[in-house]
């Protein structure tokens, strides 16, 4: 079985910058043979300001016809109140994207696997659906057979039990809660977004692979994470029991860098917020 995850496609209705890459992008999948598409987040530019922009990105879904599971990230439906404290994930936004979008969070059973996708946003929020989601994905990870899971941002970086990363990764108490409901399972892989960098490393049995972005790398405001700053996908190859995976270039992409136009195409938080 073949699994493609792309990511980060940055969609918007107001901005084409990085037009481009998204048509390369609806070609290339047009051409792959792959039996599912997982999209780990970022969907749109602006999805948690503006809804027109998830509305936007959706078109752009359905013209793949295929079959494609989305989780949110935080540029679709917000962040926790000390990175992004003018635009927290909460009820409206939420409600935006399922109505708009689908579920925040999904398990798809296929050919023997479990793919277990999550909301990472909530993560670290203190919003309920968060103790909803951990009670959710014990259940869901109660499967005898091989999982996958699918989520935004990292769970870290290098090491598991690293200090916190801000931005950039899920923080450390409900990164050792998944980790913990984790442990004695056949989690085979946890494939993440966000960080617009192919990289992928491999912890105890399960390979951490982070997906590159669709749209746009990141220059000097970005710190060293690691990794590629290069555009792409990861395809996925799914045995009985176990999974290889390959960064994959289509064809036609262009490294646009988001650091030029950044001020431009993002609404600046208030003054003396977090960016």
């Amino acid at each position: 079985m073949r699994i493609l995850q792309i990511s980060d496609t940055h969609l918007s209705a107001r901005h084409d910058a990085f037009s481009d890459n998204a048509e390369a992008f609806a070609s290339w999948v047009a051409s792959q043979d792959a039996d599912l598409v997982v999209h780990s987040g970022d969907l749109a530019m602006d999805g948690a300001g503006d809804a027109a922009d998830l509305h936007h990105a959706m078109d752009w879904i359905r013209s793949l016809d295929r079959e494609v599971l989305i989780v949110p990230g935080n540029h679709d439906v917000g962040d926790t109140a000390a990175i992004r404290p003018d635009q927290t994930v909460d009820d409206a936004r939420l409600a935006t994207w399922r109505d708009i979008v689908g579920p925040d969070r999904w398990v798809r059973d296929i050919a023997g696997w479990r793919l277990i996708g999550l909301n990472a946003m909530l993560l670290g929020s203190g919003h309920p659906e968060e103790e909803h989601q951990f009670d959710w994905l014990a259940e869901a990870l109660d499967h005898a057979g091989p999982m996958a899971l699918v989520l935004h941002k990292p769970l870290f970086i290098d090491h598991p039990d690293e200090e916190p990363r801000g931005y950039w990764t899920v923080l450390p108490e409900p990164r050792r809660r998944i980790l913990s409901l984790m442990a004695g399972r056949p989690v085979q892989f946890v494939a993440s977004g966000h960080l617009h960098i192919r990289r992928a490393l491999r912890r105890g049995a399960v390979d951490h692979v982070w997906g590159p972005a669709s749209s746009f790398v990141v220059g000097a405001m970005q710190e060293d994470l690691g990794g590629e700053r290069l555009l792409g996908a990861v395809g996925y190859d799914l045995a009985a029991d176990a999974a290889s995976h390959a960064f994959l270039r289509p064809d036609g992409l262009r490294e646009h860098l988001i650091d030029p136009v950044v001020d431009v195409i993002y609404r600046k938080p208030a003054a003396g917020t977090a960016a």
